[in-house]
């Protein structure tokens, strides 16, 4: 029987060891769970796949060989699903390993493109909800409903797919060299927890710009985040820029130079065809990102028009600090990604924050048998990123759940908001999500609303707490700071507090990132429209009436002269003269911008306040015309962003502990004899489910079985155009099977020999390392694995 010990409680372990944990929620983002797809008939596809797995320790089990020979650019449905999803779902199935699977890698000369009859989708989103039709389906078929949820992959996998589901990108590049090169941009950034900036560009190109509406909502979360600089830009240069940690733009064509990310980056530009990354295109691809340094990219395929939804949110950035991968960062930010091709390694995480973890007892390449304990100590890498569940992996297959230490009931949880306070006691079979939910709940009832003037926003394990009311104004001077009653320069009540309460032992937290609320450093804006008859009547008027915060009124107007103006022709006459009245800009006043190129018929613009916040954006503006339609016609205020303008803080809730120790009783017998790995897999209590892991390479002997593989004919390292030979020898001559494995699972095999010779051909692995190791079983049942022995492939 398992027998487990958690260092604060040490009953909790036993309960849990009884209590046949489910083997769940494996996530958290490794070569455990990834697959990655080569196509055998590309000797780069090949190099580049392998490459990876060594990278990032794909088991040799988890590559699929695919052949394709009809091109990278582009397939019909049918070769997809024939070709790859449908090997891929019987894989999956075969190796009983879907429990474990979250993402996969398609490595380079695979089509970026699949066809859905005349549905260009991408074939990365294909894998991830597959294929559909702007025809066949409803806009609430095309939706993905794992965007923006910040929960646990595997139990939000997008309701729109029918069967599989995975977080999908592409390995490739222009060239060998330069994929691998993508391979360690991913790689190089893990854990780093960079400074360097992100960019996000409000372009000139008024068509493709159109994300900057969601620029300051990202800009203010990530303030209060902490972990990254986001800053915004008008600029369309890229020229000169060096080490940034992601850049989003809205451009045709432009130049990326070389150097301008840091490792772990994400880039991308909203345009029409950044996703034909091969073939003939007047625009620039993402592969621009890629060469410039960028661990991951995005683009469409085909023409998917001025739909923000189809490109990455913002908020992608925001996901990323967060600690979570490229893939799962990616794809919560994109609401609609059908048309879509990520680039990039998915497993890329610059801010994840692994813990440390150690078997004691037990030395490496220790001889086993029989029931033999163990032990393990993990540790979190900070309070604020406990270790909640310790999984058992062998020789890369989940073998089973250790520990798994959910939120206690009786845990007690409380806040004190502007002077309201909350309560909440931690129910039985809480997960992370109903707490944030029950929490939310007594933050958004009127008793504490309007005391607090704050209300919550669940996303996931976290609450976005957003001051809501100009009466109640959330700031650092009424708003109670998180710590320790009495502790210097800190009130008396903590902004979230986590108590063990009615329970054992305290395994529940919750946590904000900042001691005071964030303030906004977005303006108050109003997008405005001018319509009506073409051209404009000549001596027709406008004007827009400004209400300044103080009181005083200003009126900005101006006169057609000209026979053949346009409504957007007086538009951006208009926006000129706002901008040029002494009275409108001090801080009080307000400024135009923003004129929608793309229309020259009706004028579109936004008037911002010049100032930042609440306050400043209580002036109001009001549209009025000779007989043209404009709007807003009456007075309204500058709060079209109005949620983007409140000062803000987060709460995160998580369980687990910062030290957990880890004891159990292995019944050996359960895995065949011979050599195997012993991987401890501890998942952050949040989530993001950063893994932490540990390794025990072990020999296990519980019969006289015993077996030796001898690769005759290999150097290392040896060319890949070689054929060669491996020698596997068992101890008895009651053998039922004798099978050779490596990348890609088993190569060959045969039957009733105590002594077999196996052909190895070069060219079906390609170059790169390989495992390699023997499996024999006897009639009677005995089963030996042999010890995995390496060589390097090259061309």
């Amino acid at each position: 029987m398992l027998t487990h010990r958690f260092r604060s409680l040490p009953r909790l372990g036993l309960l849990l060891a009884c209590s046949g944990t489910a083997l769940k929620l494996v996530a958290g983002g490794s070569g455990l769970n990834t697959i990655v797809v080569i196509n055998r008939s590309s000797p780069n596809s090949c190099e580049l796949g392998n490459y990876y797995c060594e990278r990032r320790q794909v088991p040799a089990e988890n590559v699929l060989f695919i052949d394709w020979t009809g091109g990278n650019t582009s397939w019909t449905s049918a070769d997809f699903y024939a070709t790859l999803r449908d090997p891929l779902v019987s894989m999956l199935a075969t190796q009983a390993i879907s429990n474990q699977i979250d993402f996969v890698v398609l490595s380079m000369d695979i089509p970026f493109t699949t066809m859905n009859g005349t549905d260009a989708n991408g074939t990365t989103s294909a894998l991830f909800y597959d294929l559909k039709s702007l025809f066949g389906y409803g806009w609430n078929g095309l939706t993905n409903s794992y965007c923006a949820s910040e929960e646990i992959f595997a139990q939000a996998r997008p309701a729109s797919a029918p069967g599989l589901s995975v977080l999908c990108t592409m390995l490739t590049s222009d060239s060998l060299t330069s994929a691998k090169a993508l391979v360690d941009q991913g790689i190089d950034g893990d854990g780093t927890c960079p400074s360097q900036p992100v960019i996000l560009a409000q372009s000139s190109d008024t068509a493709r710009n159109i994300r900057y509406h969601q620029f300051d909502r990202v800009i203010l979360d990530m303030r209060v985040q902490g972990d990254c600089l986001v800053v915004r830009t008008n600029s369309d240069d890229l020229s000169g820029l060096t080490n940034l940690m992601g850049y989003e733009t809205g451009l045709a064509n432009f130049v990326a130079p070389p150097g301008m990310f840091a490792p772990g980056a994400i880039a991308d530009s909203l345009t029409s065809y950044g996703g034909i990354i091969f073939g003939s295109n007047p625009q620039t691809t993402l592969l621009a990102f890629i060469q410039a340094g960028a661990a991951g990219s995005f683009g469409t395929v085909t023409e998917p028009y001025a739909i923000p939804q189809k490109f990455p949110d913002p908020a992608v950035y925001f996901y990323q600090a967060r600690g979570f991968s490229l893939a799962e960062s990616y794809y919560q930010s994109l609401m609609v990604p059908y048309q879509g091709l990520v680039v990039g390694d998915p497993l890329s995480a610059p801010f994840r924050r692994p813990g440390a973890g150690t078997w004691s007892g037990t030395v490496s390449n220790a001889l086993l048998h029989g029931t033999v304990p163990l032990s393990l100590q993990f540790t979190a890498a900070d309070p604020a990123h406990p270790l909640q569940q310790v999984d058992l992996f062998i020789d890369g297959r989940l073998f089973q759940t250790l520990t798994n230490v959910p939120p206690l009931p009786g845990n007690h949880l409380s806040m004190a908001l502007n002077g309201a306070a909350i309560s909440y006691t931690v129910a039985p079979n809480a997960t992370l999500r109903a707490i944030a939910s029950d929490l939310a709940q007594s933050i958004n009832s009127p008793s504490i609303t309007n005391v607090s003037g704050i209300i919550a926003v669940v996303h996931g394990d976290r609450l976005e707490l957003d001051g809501i009311s100009t009466n109640h104004p959330v700031s650092p001077a009424n708003l109670h700071r998180v710590g320790p009653p009495g502790a210097p320069g800190n009130r008396s009540t903590e902004l979230a507090r986590s108590a063990a309460g009615s329970a054992a032992a305290l395994t529940t937290f919750i946590r904000a990132p900042k001691d005071v609320f964030t303030q906004s450093t977005a303006r108050g804006m109003k997008s405005c429209m001018i319509n009506g008859p073409t051209p404009f009547p000549l001596g027709g008027w406008i004007a827009v009436l400004v209400t300044k915060t103080n009181g005083d009124v200003v009126t900005v107007g101006l006169t057609n002269q000209a026979a053949t103006a346009t409504p957007f022709d007086l538009s951006g006459q208009l926006v000129n003269a706002i901008n040029a009245i002494a009275n409108l800009q001090g801080p009080d006043g307000i400024t135009a911008g923003d004129l929608a190129t793309d229309t020259f018929v009706s004028g579109m613009f936004n008037i911002y306040a010049r100032s930042a916040g609440v306050e400043a954006a209580g002036a109001t503006i009001r549209i009025l015309t000779s007989g043209n339609v404009a709007s807003p016609s009456s007075a309204v205020p500058l709060k079209d962003n109005l949620p983007d303008l409140q000062p803000r803080n987060h709460i995160y809730v998580t369980a687990g502990a910062t030290n957990l120790a880890v004891s159990f009783s292995f019944d050996t017998s359960q895995v065949a004899d011979g050599f195997h790995e012993l991987l401890a897999v501890a998942y952050e209590g949040s989530h993001v489910r950063t893994q932490t892991r540990a390794s025990l390479p072990v020999q296990i002997q519980n019969s006289p079985l015993s077996a030796t593989l001898t690769l005759q004919d290999l150097p290392v390292p040896s060319p890949v155009s070689g054929t060669y030979h491996a020698q596997v020898t068992a101890s008895t001559n009651d053998v039922a099977s004798m099978g050779l494995f490596s990348t890609g699972g088993l190569l060959a095999s045969t039957t009733n020999q105590s002594s077999s010779i196996f052909t190895i051909s070069g060219a079906s692995l390609g170059a790169g390392l390989h495992p390699f190791y023997a499996v024999v079983k006897t009639s009677s049942g005995l089963v030996y694995r042999t010890q995995t022995q390496w060589a390097r492939l090259t061309e």
